[in-house]
């Protein structure tokens, strides 16, 4: 009687020990090692400043801005003709709306006095200014200074539409967000076709345009920099300068009048 009743419970405890084994928790893994984080960035405190400024000069003599007639509703507003802005030269040579910028900034901390946001103006059937330089991603001001009706396409050069804007109002106003990838901007009236202009973005703050009278400044962090000079109608060229802190670097930038694209 005892042998059967010990028989029959063996496969109870075979049962139970068999539950215990399930039970336990399976060997642990080893954690896969943290990646560093990368060094802090240094303080803004601890960057030292120093300037670039200089002057672009066209060569020679430029040919005469092309006129374009205007339409006969708008000519009491605009005139019956405008001036072809894509080049822009002043006394001595002065070239006015040439970009300039660092070549590889983005890692480069941020300036004190970031770029103020860029603002396109619509003043007598013309955009004001022809040529803007901004952050790309970033916002574009638009601004209707005529008792007329425009409107803003901004599209890219394989005519990629990032925005269209009727513009209907004088001193009507409206922000509208630049494309996220650094490039060129092209913009265009539909309604007055001569109307143009152009914004070149970029991944950093670091750019300028220049002035009537040819100049511009950078104030940049201390060492080597390469600075490029980019207008629509002239070939892209590049100077690279050393700059310590405390100092002001000087730099030229010439084309020939023999170097003007079309």
């Amino acid at each position: 009687m005892l042998r059967a009743t010990f028989l029959r419970s063996l496969p109870l405890f075979a049962l139970a020990f068999a539950c215990r084994e399930s039970s336990s928790p399976p060997p642990s893994v080893p954690a896969a090692p943290q990646a560093q984080a990368p060094a802090p960035a240094r303080p803004e405190a601890d960057v030292k400043w120093g300037v670039i400024e200089g002057r672009v000069r066209l060569t020679g003599t430029p040919p005469p801005p092309t006129s374009s007639p205007t339409s006969g509703t708008v000519v009491s507003v605009c005139g019956e003709q405008t001036e072809d802005r894509s080049l822009v030269v002043g006394s001595e040579g002065a070239l006015a709306y040439t970009v300039v910028s660092l070549k590889s900034a983005s890692a480069l901390p941020a300036p004190a006095q970031p770029p103020a946001e860029p603002v396109l103006d619509q003043k007598k059937c013309i955009y004001e200014p022809p040529v803007l330089a901004a952050r790309a991603g970033g916002q574009l001001t638009l601004r209707n200074s005529d008792p007329l009706v425009h409107n803003v396409r901004a599209s890219s050069s394989t005519k990629r539409s990032f925005f269209n804007v009727a513009m209907p109002l004088e001193g009507m106003s409206t922000r509208k967000p630049l494309p996220e990838e650094p490039g060129v901007v092209p913009i265009r009236c539909d309604i007055h076709p001569w109307m143009r202009a152009v914004v070149r973005t970029f991944d950093h703050p670091y750019f300028a345009t220049t002035s009537p009278d040819g100049r511009f400044r950078l104030e940049v962090p201390e060492g080597a920099h390469t600075l490029v000079f980019w207008h629509e109608r002239l070939p892209q060229a590049e100077k690279t300068v050393n700059v310590r802190a405390g100092e002001r670097v000087q730099v030229e930038q010439d084309w020939a009048v023999t170097d003007l694209q079309q």
